[in-house]
This record gives C-alpha cells, structure tokens and sequence, in this order.
C-alpha cells in the first residue's frame, strides 16, 4: 500500500492536466487540496474520468470492431524464434524471460497484407555439391565462380542440402573459348560434338580444338565453330558432349558407284575393325553403325548436324574413336565455387558422363520485378487467410502465364484440370500489369500445383512448382501488454508449454498498451487507460480488437487522424451522368493528401443526373478542405462530368488529457472559487482502477496536492479472447 503525497502539481492556466491516475490494479483514497498563492481569487475545475485518451478509429464510418470494458489493446510487439502456432499463444499467458523481464501474451500477429512474388523464367540447373565442404550461406543472385575454370554461373537457391541451383547463360554462336568439365584425354584437333537430340545424334554441331587450344590449368578450350559443314549455334550451358579423334582403322567406299545421300548400307573394302556404335566419318559426314554384316555396314547417316551427301567410290571411311564424354560450357570435375557477395564456399559433385539437366524454371523474389534476388521455390508455403499474387511483368514471362490445378502438375498441359476457386488472372504475362492471385481460406485445396499453360504447350513442361497449403502456421510476431521488470532485448529467452522462444535480433518494437473502458461504435471512439509503464498511444498506431467469440478472428484496427467524417457540396445534375447506385468505390483523386484507397462511398444517381453520395469509410489523411473526385468512368461511362464533393469534417485522432474533458458528468467541481491566499481541502475522493483525477485553473497560481492511500484492487477484470482446443 502506498500512502502519504500521491501526485502535486502546478500547471498553467485554462489547461487541462492529469493531477493523479491510478492503474488499473489499483484504487486509492484522496483528498485533495488547492492552494491558491496569490493575493486573487480564482477558481478551479476538477474531474474524476475512467479514461485517458480517447482513439479515433479508421475503418467504417458506424464500426463493427469488438471492443468490451476490460479488453486490453496493445501495439507493443516482439518478434520470436521458432513463434508460436495460433492456438498455443494464449491471451492472458505472463512469461518471465532469463533477463528478468515480464510480460503477459495479447496474442499472435496474423499478417493479412498481400504477398506479392515476382515472377521470371530463367534457364536452371541443379548441380550436386559436397555438403561437408560447404561453409558459409550462399545469398540468391550473386554470382557463382569455379576455383580452377573462372567459370561463373548465378546462385537460385539450395535444393536442400546436396545440390544449388544455378542460372546459366549459353555459348553464343559465335563463342570460341569455352568452359569444359575436364581436359585430360584431349588433344588439339580432335572433335568436339554437340547433339541437339542426344538419343537420335539428330541436329547439333561440331567444333574442333585449336592449335594450343588446351588451358590444362582453367579447363578452357578455345575452338573453332562450325566444322565438317555443321552450322554454329548456341550451346546450352552443361552439355554432354564427346571428344573424336582419328583411329588408325581406316577403309574405303567399295560401292562400284556413287554412294548415295540416304542409302543407309554401305560397302567398304575392308570392315576389319568397325563395330556396331561406332561413329565414322566420310569426308565431311558423320554417320553412326547399326550393324556390320560382312563388308557392309548399315549405318544411320547426318549425325551431329553434319549433311547426308553423295560421296564418291573409293574415299576414305574412317572409324572414330571416342575419347570420352565431357560437359561443355560448365564447371570444372570436383572444383570449388565461392560466392561474390557471401564469400561462401562448396565443392562440385556431378556426374560428367551425363548430361547436365538445364531447364526452364520460376524463379521468385519477395523485392521487386527487377530484383536480383530471384530464386527457385520447388514448394511454395501458403498460410491460410492470406493472398498470393505472382506479379508476371517481366519480360520472360512472355507465353509463360502461371496457372493453378489440383489433379496434374502441368495442369490443362497434361491430364489435369485447372484450379479456379479464389484466382484472379490480370493481364497478359510479360507485360506490365499482369498477374496471378490466388485467394487461402479454409475451402482452398490443401495442395495443389503451379503451372505454366504457354504456347507451345509442350514448351511450358516442368516450369512451374508445388504448393502447399498451412492451415495452422507457425507466427512469429506476438503483441504483448504489461511490459514490466527489466528490458526486453534481442536474445533474451522465456519457456512456454515446454517450448522455448528467442526473441530475434531487432526482434522488440515498443508501443503502447492500454485497457478499454468504452467504445462507441456509432462515433469510431475507443476510451483507453493507458497502462502502467506504457507510453501513451499515437496517431497511426495498430492494434487488435477483441471479439467474445471462443477463437474469434480479430481485426486490425489503427489509430486515424485526418478520416473523413462527413462530406458534402456534390457537384451539380448532369443529364449525361448514368443512372443507378454504385456501391463501395474510391475516389479517383483528391485535392489534398488523404489516402483514396481506404476511403470508400456509395453514390446514387437518380434520373436527372443528379448525385447522393454516402461516406462509407473515411480513409485518413484528409483536410477539411479537401475535394474528392469520382471519375465518371467509375459512373457508368456515360460521357457526364467527373463527380466531385468536398469533405466537410474530420477526425482526430487522438484526444488527450491536454485537449479536453469529454463527458459532462466526469466533473466533480467546476468554478469552484478560492479566496487569495487560501487553501481549499475536498475530502472523501476515491480514484478507483484506471481513472484519472483532472484539474483546471482559471490562473496559474494555484496549486495542487493529492493526499491519501492506494491500496490493491480487482474490481477492474481484465477480459481476453478465449481460445479453446478444436480437436483434430
């Protein structure tokens, strides 16, 4: 119990100030005494309130935010590692941290802001790595580059533990040095050959090795395009290709005649030493045995890109040996890549006798359409009660647009079918403004697959990725009241339901905290006692309502100045304006600095042209000389003037001790006159939990004193949403 002087003050005069407040675990017993020190009279005001701030709420004009006497609100928030499941965090819970800090649990912040990613289609791969080699964290976007090739490719995230997936670039058609996986079994000279169909050996292009083209030290090849007649074009990045050269096994075309374009059984001299899958060359020819037969050899003719031809009896039929399999334009065998940004390192694993598999992908940034940080998402995570929306502008979008089903992972493109329920699609992908969204509630599909349905079909296959859907995520953020004891800091720890929580670096945000004693609904006013400790709240501040319901879906609600409170001066009848009633729209544009997309109204045109609007929600922001205007575009179209109509008044945001006593009843003295140089004593005054004791002074000579005790109190009972376990 606390007893003797409880608060003294002199302040100015004709203002209004807070002598004494109690908490709201607290009531006292005062007196209070006013001593006027100057040789006037003057006279005092006093009153008793259960309240110090009165909230201006946004939302609608006549609000269906759940507020009781008891609630508390809370904008004060820390952010949490592992977070706690919607139905673990339960209001009312105090926690003690290892730092000597204690606090009591509002509940979970539940995001329900847009989540936008940003879309492109870019040519990935997935190459293994060692994972006990690898250190440090490798950051999406930065550039890739091998220890021993200089080779670079961009990092687009991890798949899992074992494997990174890279964005990688093709050699140009007219690339003449190149990256190869290795350079032991080359030699100047030889044959490099490249299929565009690596079962048939169909299309494709051979290079051959220049003169000292070998760099033994950087696996780097420099090459000449375009040999044996083939026509250069670019090479995907990870290409398997093989390494010819000459073997002594050598005969000629015994035809008697011309050998043929598209004969496929050809007569040699001599087939000692050619056997079925062996590739042999004739001169500019390429062609790959089936079958040896004797002397003729039936082969499969044209192969990597070289030309099915006429050529003449007795030439030259040269066997080719294969000096083995290699990946062109890619890394080195076993080299290590290290980041540019993170400086992280990992060795390569991969199987070079294969080729590398580079494929089209999403990849997705949370930042910006032009963002470098772009990333593969084989499954996205949807939480439940929000929207996703794949922003499709940038360019490699382009006949890629993202599509959602449940049945097939490529959708209307395979066996599927599309998936329809809460998407919206805007726009063409690839240009500016398109987009797909998709809508989580508790009816949305569980899983399902993202997809791109392109032209050609069959160009679009493997790009998109698999969704899943979290019913109940875990949430990191937590709003908490009744911070007391030490500081919360980042690190700091606390256990609740044998799960301990860390809070995160830059993981506390202050804020206000306080405890409703009314809410008008009519009017958008919350009636706050701040709480003890907190600081008071302010204009733009957020906090949750409270319904009653056992797990009620709170709303957010923020603190407004500037929300329109009535409008008023429509523009005048104008006969070419639609008739009709046109609900819940926003202005197109306003005279001052209010925000249009939170101010919604309905207006109704009656025959003349003539227009009624009505204030649905205020927005914020605004003046009270603003005009807004609603573009008639938005009225039907019919070729009238834009609408426009001014606002007329305006909320507060928040009324304070300092601006005011609401409520006629609250004074417990008003002009009560005090002689000059006398003290005036009221007796028997009880501040009971959460009020506050005002005075006013018509000078400022006089001065206060509350005198008594404060003891101990429940009448205030603090009141929290009920959770309760659903099952399942």
């Amino acid at each position: 119990m606390t007893a003797g002087r409880l608060a003294a003050s002199k302040p100015g005069a004709t203002t209004n100030t807070v002598l004494y407040r109690t908490p709201i675990t607290k009531s006292a017993s005062t007196v209070l005494q006013v001593c006027n020190q100057s040789g006037s009279g003057a006279s005092y005001r006093a009153a008793l309130r259960d309240y110090e701030q009165v909230l201006h709420l946004d939302g609608l004009n006549t609000s269906a935010y759940k507020f009781a006497k008891g609630n508390p609100i809370s904008g004060y928030k820390i952010t949490l590692s592992p977070g706690f499941q919607d139905s673990d965090a339960i209001p009312g819970t105090t926690f003690n941290t290892t730092n000597g800090a204690t606090a009591t649990i509002l509940d979970v912040f539940k995001p329900t802001t847009e989540v936008i990613y940003y879309a492109q289609v870019k040519p990935i791969s997935n190459v293994n790595i060692d994972p006990d080699s690898k250190a440090g964290t490798f950051q999406n976007g930065e550039t890739l580059t091998g220890a021993t090739s200089g080779y670079t490719a961009t990092f687009r995230g991890m798949n899992a533990t074992t494997g990174l997936y890279g964005e990688y670039s093709d050699i140009a058609s007219g690339g003449t040095s190149v990256s190869i996986s290795r350079t032991t079994g080359l030699a100047d000279g030889m044959y490099i050959t490249h299929s565009t169909d690596p079962t048939t050996l169909l299309g494709g292009e051979v290079v051959t090795i220049n003169a000292s083209g070998i760099n033994t030290t950087t696996n780097q090849l420099t090459i000449t395009r375009g040999a044996l007649g083939t026509t250069p074009a670019a090479i995907p990045a990870g290409s398997a290709t093989n390494a010819w050269s000459a073997s002594a096994t050598v005969t000629t075309i015994a035809e008697g005649s011309t050998y043929v374009a598209g004969d496929t059984t050809l007569t040699v001299a001599n087939s000692t030493g050619f056997t079925s899958g062996g590739i042999i060359i004739i001169d500019n020819e390429l062609a790959q045995i089936t079958e040896v037969n004797g002397n003729d050899l039936t082969v499969v003719r044209g192969r990597y890109g070289s030309a099915d031809v006429d050529h003449n009896d007795g030439v030259n039929v040269t066997l080719l040996t294969n000096n083995g399999t290699y990946l062109l334009n890619y890394w080195s065998e076993g080299e290590t890549v290290t980041g540019s940004a993170s400086n992280a390192t990992s060795a390569l694993t991969y199987d070079t006798s294969t080729q590398a598999s580079i494929a089209l992908k999403y990849i997705i940034s949370e930042t910006s359409a032009v963002a470098t940080d772009h990333a593969v998402l084989i499954i996205n995570s949807f939480d439940i009660n929000r929207t996703y929306k794949y922003d499709l502008t940038d360019s490699s979008n382009t006949n890629y647009p993202l599509k959602f089903s449940v049945d097939d992972a490529e959708g209307t493109n395979g066996t599927g079918t599309e998936y329809t329920a809460g998407v919206s699609k805007v726009g063409t992908a690839g240009q500016a403004g398109a987009y797909t969204s998709i809508i989580i509630d508790t009816d949305t599909q569980a899983s399902m697959f993202a997809y791109a349905d392109g032209s050609p079909a069959g160009s679009t296959t493997g790009v998109g990725f698999t969704i899943s859907v979290n019913e109940n995520p875990s949430y990191t953020d937590i709003f908490i009241y009744d911070v007391k004891g030490e500081t919360l800091a980042a690190a700091d720890t606390f256990t609740i339901s044998d799960t301990t929580q860390t809070i995160e670096a830059s993981g506390v945000t202050v804020g206000p905290f306080g405890f409703i004693q009314d809410y008008d609904a009519s009017t958008c006013h919350l009636f706050v006692t701040i709480g003890e400790g907190s600081q008071a709240f302010a204009n733009n501040d957020a906090f949750y309502d409270s319904p009653t319901l056992n797990n009620g879906v709170r709303q957010l609600t923020t603190v407004r100045t500037g929300k329109a409170l009535s409008l008023g001066s429509p523009s005048g009848a104008d006969g070419s304006r639609t008739q009709g009633t046109y609900t819940n729209i926003s202005p197109n544009s306003t005279g001052g600095s209010g925000d249009l997309t939170t101010t919604k109204v309905t207006v109704d045109v009656d025959g003349s042209g003539a227009a009624t609007v009505t204030l649905l929600n205020g927005g914020y922001g605004h003046a009270g000389s603003d005009t807004l205007t609603v573009n008639d575009s938005q009225l039907g179209g019919g070729g009238a003037a834009n609408l426009t109509f001014d606002v007329s008044t305006i909320s507060t945001g928040i009324h304070t001790d300092q601006t005011g006593v609401y409520n006629d009843e609250d004074y417990i003295y008003y002009g009560k006159a005090v002689a000059a140089n006398v003290t005036d004593k009221n007796s028997s005054i009880i501040v009971g939990p959460g009020q506050n004791l005002l005075v006013y002074s018509s000078a400022g000579d006089l001065s206060y004193q509350a005198n008594g005790f404060e003891t101990q109190s429940d009448d205030y009972e603090i009141v929290n949403m009920t959770k309760i376990a659903t099952g399942g």
